[in-house]
């Protein structure tokens, strides 16, 4: 899959270091510090440029995309370069923003996932603190609200001593990662459950309860 950043801020740093492994990723950055700086710590190719405009677009390649990520600090950025890269032909287009109240907005404009970083956080501050296994809602599109699953395997439940391709997950849900101890493991079908685990699962808020009852005794 190829995947096109515009900035390279925490979050699109992150990102990019996390997908180049498995993805090719190319990172649009005006600012001269943080490109040298992600090209270095990355195998993601770093486009210097400004992410508003065409010539950039082109020089990434941006018309060749499967996915456009828009992570600039500024909302009015991210929806330009999001509609650049819509009229260039990219499929799916992903845009951080500040002000939650614009998501619908940025939907409405065909962008497919409007995502609040500050609302995620608030959301799984406000599980931890309340001790839920299933944390608040963190994005909604126009498919239906998502929610952030995080779920501790109990001893007895239908999870406990199965592999995960044995169990029957929601075809719309996925199983992001399983801790271990101080480590974290990214699944496959063949990753072995067992009592005490913390699993975290991105799923349909429809399936929440479905999602409950088969981790949970």
């Amino acid at each position: 899959m190829r995947i096109v950043i515009a900035g390279a801020g925490r979050i699109g740093r992150h990102l990019a270091k996390s997908m180049s492994a498995r993805h090719e990723v190319v990172v649009i950055e005006a600012d001269e510090k943080r490109s040298k700086a992600l090209s270095s710590e990355t195998d993601a190719l770093v486009i210097r440029g400004d992410t508003t405009r065409i010539e950039t677009f082109h020089d990434a390649e941006v018309d060749k995309a499967d996915v456009f990520v828009a992570l600039t600090d500024h909302d009015e950025t991210n929806l330009l370069a999001c509609l650049l890269a819509k009229e260039m032909g990219v499929p799916r287009l992903i845009a951080r923003i500040s002000d939650p109240g614009l998501a619908n907005t940025f939907e409405r404009l065909g962008i497919e996932e409007a995502i609040c970083p500050e609302t995620i956080a608030a959301n799984l501050i406000e599980g931890a603190i309340s001790g839920y296994h299933m944390v608040a809602r963190i994005l909604s599109s126009k498919a239906g609200e998502a929610v952030l699953l995080t779920v501790t395997v109990e001893g007895g439940s239908r999870a406990d001593g199965k592999k995960l391709g044995e169990l029957e997950i929601p075809k719309a849900s996925s199983v992001i990662a399983i801790y271990k101890g101080d480590s974290l493991e990214f699944p496959n079908g063949n990753t072995e459950l067992s009592k005490g685990q913390k699993v975290l699962l991105l799923a349909p808020a429809r399936d929440a309860d479905k999602l409950k009852s088969i981790f949970l005794k």
